[in-house]
């Protein structure tokens, strides 16, 4: 997408930004957090949009989705206290009302605009509708892959006992060396993703993240993985009994064969 095009957006996104960083308070650095998120997940979606084959209006699209998907996440902090959104508050849905509530999309032609909203409606789900058109699926899965991969950094820095659960990190962890749930672990070595309803132990959550190869759609999402370090680096944060160490040992083997294969 030319430059010029995006501005308008990237104008509405930082002032949008601004406001809440100003009524933020102590919770000044979290809205920071999510607006350099943002920035990167736009960065990794125009890598991916290389790859994609997708037309120049849906590329435009993703460009937009990738701006505007985390706009739900501002007013959760202020509301919530957290970035937590089982207390409620789906910043998705959030957000796409939000930007329904405006006039920003308006100069876009229907269909597309329609893509945009529901990706910023869906790109939190662990499972999307089943009605989803094509091109609306192709941008969410460009939207998705894109925020995991920066998902993924971040939780890096937060895995932590020290961390500051329910708003750097989950709420609801126990940190723990060594402790994972058997039903997790089941999942992990079955090759399946990760419900956050199981997750009870530190060991789970990362699990729960590690998984995340399962559910991703594009060569430059598995390969900037690998290449950035940062799935190495996640396994390294699992502990290396011999259960775990299989299972670790599996994902790692995993992610270099679906770098081969595609």
């Amino acid at each position: 997408m030319q430059k010029q095009a995006l501005q308008p957006y990237l104008d509405w996104f930082d002032v949008y930004v601004a406001d809440y960083h100003e009524k933020a308070g102590e919770n000044a650095s979290f809205v920071e957090r999510k607006q350099r998120h943002t920035m990167r997940v736009l960065d990794h979606v125009r890598e991916i949009i290389k790859e994609s084959g997708a037309t120049q209006d849906l590329c435009e699209a993703m460009e937009i989705a990738a701006l505007l998907h985390d706009v739900g996440r501002f007013p959760q902090i202020l509301d919530t206290n957290t970035f937590d959104d089982r207390v409620g508050y789906d910043h998705g849905e959030a957000g796409a009302r939000i930007l329904s509530e405006t006039d920003l999309l308006d100069s876009l032609p229907m269909d597309i605009r329609g893509v945009i909203l529901s990706t910023v409606k869906y790109h939190n789900r662990a499972a999307l509708p089943d009605n989803l058109g094509p091109d609306a699926l192709l941008v969410l899965e460009v939207v998705r892959d894109a925020d995991k991969l920066d998902a993924i950094r971040n939780n890096l820095k937060y895995l932590n006992p020290d961390a500051l659960h329910g708003k750097a990190l989950k709420s609801g962890l126990t940190w723990h060396d060594s402790e994972f749930s058997p039903v997790v672990y089941d999942l992990a070595k079955s090759r399946k993703l990760i419900p956050f309803g199981s997750i009870n132990w530190s060991n789970d959550f990362i699990l729960f993240l590690c998984c995340w190869i399962y559910d991703l759609h594009f060569n430059y999402a598995f390969t900037q993985l690998k290449e950035s370090g940062n799935y190495k680096a996640l396994l390294a944060k699992l502990p290396d009994n011999t259960l775990i160490s299989e299972v670790k040992a599996q994902l790692w083997d995993d992610l270099n064969w679906i770098i081969v294969k595609s």
